[in-house]
Parts: structure tokens; sequence; C-alpha cells
């Protein structure tokens, strides 16, 4: 019986940060949930790269995933479930490169996930801190989110999901598995 995979990205370590809490949990996390078989990508938090690494991954895996969690980390205390990327970037990469301006010029200013942010977070909101984000930011999250969101042209569902940067590790992995399973429970 061949699985359905879920796709589960987060970032290298940047900065001053001696560890990147979504890459950790990508590390760590189980190889499997449930039926389904979990493919895990640490992503560089590089404007080229990034993207690169996730495209080299979706060809070398020749599967098309049945959901893809992307994270990242922010400094709030919260679990934010990203309702939509922009088309916008900006920021100085690990890489020393700056970006200022459209993602792609040729493309809408936003584009949403597919699932149901709010019945996701109805679900959850009295099990999590968690909250619903309108502004994914101009940073890499949001980079790789719309990169991401437009690859799949809707035929299956992408999520960006921001984790408090101090969070405990076993927490955070508990707490995205809760998610993916509300996410699977409603598609």
């Amino acid at each position: 019986m061949i699985k359905n995979t879920i796709l589960l990205t987060g970032f290298e370590k940047f900065g001053k940060l001696s560890s990147n809490l979504s890459g950790d949990i990508v590390r760590y996390f189980d190889d499997n949930f449930q039926q389904y078989s979990i493919e895990k990508i640490i992503l560089p938090v590089s404007w080229k790269r990034c993207v690169k690494s996730y495209l080299e991954f979706l060809k070398s895996t020749k599967v098309k995933p049945y959901l893809v969690i992307l994270m990242g980390i922010h400094s709030k205390k919260r679990i934010y479930l990203e309702k939509f990327s922009l088309n916008l970037a900006f920021g100085k990469d690990v890489d020393g490169f700056y970006k200022m301006g459209f993602i792609n010029i040729k493309k809408s200013i936003k584009f949403n996930t597919i699932l149901n942010i709010k019945e996701i977070y109805k679900a959850l909101k009295d099990s999590l801190r968690l909250s619903i984000s309108y502004f994914p930011g101009f940073y890499l999250c949001n980079y790789i989110y719309h990169w991401a969101l437009d690859i799949s042209k809707n035929n299956y569902p992408v999520i960006f999901i921001h984790i408090p940067r101090k969070g405990k590790l076993e927490d955070c992995i508990s707490y995205i598995k809760k998610i993916i399973e509300e996410i699977l429970n409603i598609c």
C-alpha cells in the first residue's frame, strides 16, 4: 500500500540563534503520522536556495503531497496559522542578499490557502494558544509560503504555521501533530 505524503518544512538556524525551532521540529518529527508518510526538508534562510531546495525536493520525491506544512519562527507566544501569503519580500538573507519588492510581478498580490483556517482555529483554540494571522511578514516565511502556494496550483493544501521562537520542542511537536490531525479531519 502506498501511503499519502505530508511534506513538513522548517528553516535552518540564522543570525544569533543557536538553533531554529521550526527546523528542530522537522528534524525530530516522526517519519509517519497515522497512515501518512512524513517527508521532511529543512530549508536554508536564503532567498535563492530555499525555493531551489523546495523545488528539488518536490522533483526528487516524484509524489504530489497530500498536504504541505511550512513552518517558521516568530517572537510572539502564540502559534499563528497564516491565512495567506503576500507577493512582497523584504530583508537580507544569510547569503547577504537583499530583497525588496514583488516576489513575482506577474502574480497576484496575495495567495490564500485552500484550507479553512477558521474551522481549524475553532476546533483547536481551546486546547492550543492559537491565532489566525492576516500578516505573514515580508521575510522568508512569507516568501516560501508564496512560492509553495503558487506551485501547488490549489491541487493540494498548503499552510504556513508560525511557531513561538522560545517554545519547547516536545510541546511544539505535539501542537503540530494536533494541527495536522485537525487538517486531516476537515480535508
